[in-house]
């Protein structure tokens, strides 16, 4: 569901909820409020990517598995008898 912000008409006080496209105009009449269109967006930004957080011990044996990948892939094993 989407997050709105509101404005109070007798206040001035803002404040955000979350509810249906379709209880926003009931919204309205029953809190005496209108929407706060002109804020500016939130915005997430810094974010790193996972493999830039990943421990040099998980690349080191991803690599490692990545060499023999696809290799023994066709090999009977014992669980295959």
């Amino acid at each position: 569901m989407p997050t709105y912000d509101f404005k109070s008409n007798k206040t001035g006080k803002e404040w955000e909820d979350t509810m249906s496209y379709k209880d926003l105009d009931q919204y309205y009449i029953d809190h005496d409020c209108q929407q706060v269109i002109n804020k500016q967006p939130k915005v997430i930004s810094g974010v790193k990517s996972l493999w830039s957080q990943t421990d040099d011990g998980f690349k080191d044996r991803m690599s490692e598995i990545n060499k023999v990948a696809g290799r023994d892939g066709m090999k009977q094993t014992d669980y295959d008898r």
